[in-house]
């Protein structure tokens, strides 16, 4: 009949049109899908382009870590030593995600937009990279605003209450409660 779905395409075209229907994402454009491939299919798609730039953006910073004056110090007292738990997570993490994608027989989309992959990774840099300066709280919330809606989030109420809500919650939590500072910005020493 024509309200089930028997092929495997079918229920990615369904699963699709649902995920369009949630609040603040933006509908998908129903494009044919590509079926199972090569390895240079399965690494030419926005999904592993994305988890293999996360996983590069995160050994990057990993290895920055250990060029820092103080990183000779190894006790939990060193500056750098949440921050490597942490990206050392997130690589984990980026690759687990990177293989079960590679392994997946399910058809991939193709990428949809180079500039925006790249947009992603310029941006997360420049974000990395102000942190420093500029404190945690400024560079996450102008950084939140800017991604979320590169991953199709455009309701501005979501965005704006996202990018804010957020990195306000993990200054609270580190710099007020855990008395674990994160930087702070050079405007205020609140956050």
């Amino acid at each position: 009949s024509p309200h089930k779905y028997h092929a495997k395409g079918d229920l990615i075209y369904a699963a699709g049109l649902l995920s369009a229907k949630l609040p603040g994402a933006r509908p998908r454009a129903t494009a044919p899908v590509q079926r199972q491939g090569g390895l240079m299919q399965k690494l030419l798609n926005e999904r592993t382009m994305v988890l293999m730039g996360l996983f590069l953006i995160g050994s990057g910073l990993y290895a920055s870590t250990f060029a820092q004056s103080f990183s000779n110090v190894a006790t939990a007292q060193s500056p750098v030593f949440f921050p490597r738990i942490i990206l050392m997570l997130w690589m984990g993490l980026a690759l687990i995600a990177l293989v079960q994608a590679m392994h997946q027989n399910e058809a991939s989309a193709p990428v949809a937009s180079l500039g925006r992959v790249a947009l992603l990774l310029v941006t997360s840099v420049v974000y990395t990279n102000l942190i420093g300066h500029e404190g945690f709280f400024l560079p996450s919330v102008v950084f939140a605003a800017m991604s979320l809606p590169l991953f199709g989030i455009r309701n501005p109420i979501v965005v704006a209450l996202y990018a804010v809500v957020v990195p306000g919650a993990l200054v609270l939590l580190f710099n007020h409660m855990l008395s674990m500072p994160l930087p702070v910005s050079r405007f205020t020493h609140l956050f």
